[in-house]
């Protein structure tokens, strides 16, 4: 089977959600890879939901991993899908059109030809293939191909996570985080302001140091990533219009270059923020209750997987402000990069659609590396 046709049948199957059932597009990935010479092992981790992991060459010297989800995100409105239903693939003007179809059944797809294509191949070193559940609709569930170690760093050396990004080399990505802040006021008649204390201002005080933090990080630079970016995403406050609030909260979003992926430096932003005001107003008071950072993706440039699809594919590395399941990988001691085919500009969007000629560069890359590191 070409790319295409495996891509089709990946899309027929409805992985998208919340609720997702990923399992029996995950036993149609085993049973292709079964069926080809892998040994395969199917992971339920919830009813309906499922990892795949298929691996040949086994008890050689680590390999390569190649991976990616199986999971879509919800189609929404089937009105606004044009060329066809989103799980009724459809191939039309060079482009393949379907729920997935970059996001990434497609990349799935032209990795599951590799492993067709080469399988009567004498490994020389692990060629592992694993399709996980939950990324883009809740679960995560990558965490528990590393976490029962079907997928070790005694059998890989390096990985390569199929995400979109039309073949550029992506060692390197921002890491993620929130933090909820609340405000506490005091409840008034709206008539009578001056007898009660606005949580909700207080809130808008903090917003304006927030904007001031902002312009500080901006004046540190990642060369691949620029830099990190602190902003409110989401704002609760008050409950009735005549009423003075005595309780706001903001949630706040970063994305952080390496320089900052300490959970420390980022707690420390909000808190500083909360002591300023708190002395320059005795009515200011806030507490952070709730506070995340994940590590960002820093791959070295000079790493062999970097290297080797550098000159594979005659480009540099570029960086990315997403973050991706590499991380956990890497966090596995297994490195991993990001280098897919499609455009992320389709990713989740009505008539999503992968070029064939990407699909072909993909299928062809993939090919090339497993050449080069496992053959």
């Amino acid at each position: 089977m070409k790319a295409v046709e495996i891509a089709k049948e990946l899309i027929r199957f409805d992985t998208s959600g919340p609720p997702t059932q990923e399992q029996p597009c995950a036993e149609w990935i085993k049973d292709f890879l079964d069926d080809v010479g892998f040994e395969t092992t199917l992971q339920v981790v919830e009813h309906g939901r499922a990892n795949v992991v298929g691996k040949i060459g086994e008890d050689t010297v680590p390999g390569l991993v190649l991976s990616g989800h199986i999971d879509v995100v919800l189609a929404g409105n089937p009105d606004l899908w044009g060329i066809a239903g989103p799980f009724d693939p459809v191939v039309k003007d060079g482009r393949l059109y379907g729920r997935g179809a970059c996001d990434m059944k497609g990349p799935d797809a032209c990795m599951l030809q590799v492993a067709q294509d080469l399988a009567k191949e004498d490994f020389k070193r692990q060629l592992t293939l694993a399709f996980t559940a939950g990324e883009d609709t809740g679960g995560w569930f990558v965490n528990n191909v590393l976490d029962d170690e079907l997928v070790t760093s005694t059998e890989a050396q390096y990985c390569v996570i199929g995400e979109p990004s039309l073949m550029e080399i992506i060692p390197v990505h921002k890491g993620s985080g929130g933090a909820d802040i609340m405000f506490h006021g005091r409840a008034a008649h709206s008539s009578k302001p001056e007898l009660g204390i606005n949580a909700n201002q207080k809130a808008a005080d903090f917003l304006y140091e927030l904007r001031a933090l902002q312009e500080e990080l901006d004046k540190e630079q990642h060369p691949l990533l620029g830099s990190t970016t602190v902003e409110c995403t989401m704002m609760d406050g008050g409950f009735k219009a005549n009423i003075i609030p005595d309780q706001a909260k903001l949630t706040i979003n970063y994305r952080l270059i390496p320089a900052h992926k300490d959970p420390e430096v980022s707690k420390g932003w909000f808190t500083s923020i909360i002591d300023k005001l708190s002395k320059k107003d005795p009515d200011f008071k806030a507490e952070l209750t709730r506070h995340s950072a994940s590590n960002p993706l820093d791959i070295p440039l000079d790493s062999e997987i970097v290297t080797t699809l550098k000159s594979i594919l005659g480009t540099k590395p570029v960086g990315a402000p997403y973050y991706t399941e590499a991380v956990s990988y890497t966090s596995a001691g297994i490195p991993a990069v990001i280098c897919g085919p499609g455009s992320i500009d389709q990713a989740h969007t009505p008539d999503e659609y992968i070029s064939l000629e990407q699909l072909d560069l993909g299928y062809k890359t993939y090919k090339e590396l497993v050449n080069r590191t496992c053959l």
